[in-house]
């Protein structure tokens, strides 16, 4: 079973890049270039999980998950930035994020997509 997927990041390249490589995780897959245009995404359409990168301009991926979890959105939350510690890892948990992977590591941010899309789909 598959699930629709946003992808939020401010960088165009590597947002196509990660959209074909995980065609075959997603039913759908949408492509948002900050935090305010992905809201507007969970807004109009169904999503399952989100991958976003935290630092972004206009509206970066802490805030956005801030403002999705105050609005209801309860779709797992899964941050990938070049940018990430430990200690962010825990602190974006605590803020209610589902993980933090870090940017290149596409075979971690496959399985962690798996694992909170089917997790989603099946609650």
């Amino acid at each position: 079973m598959k699930g629709n997927l946003l992808l939020v990041d401010d960088e165009e390249e590597l947002s196509e890049s990660m959209k074909e490589l995980l065609e075959d995780e997603a039913k759908e897959i949408f492509i948002a270039n900050n935090g305010a245009e992905a809201l507007l995404i969970l807004e109009e359409k169904k999503i399952d999980c989100v991958v976003s990168d935290i630092k972004m301009p206009v509206m970066d991926g802490l805030k956005f998950m801030k403002i999705a979890r105050e609005r209801g959105f309860s779709q797992p939350i899964i941050f990938f930035t070049g940018h990430g510690t430990e200690q962010l890892k825990r602190e974006v948990r605590e803020l209610g994020a589902n993980d933090l992977l870090m940017k290149p590591n596409f075979m971690s941010l496959e399985d962690s997509i798996r694992k909170h899309m089917s997790a989603q789909l099946n609650h």
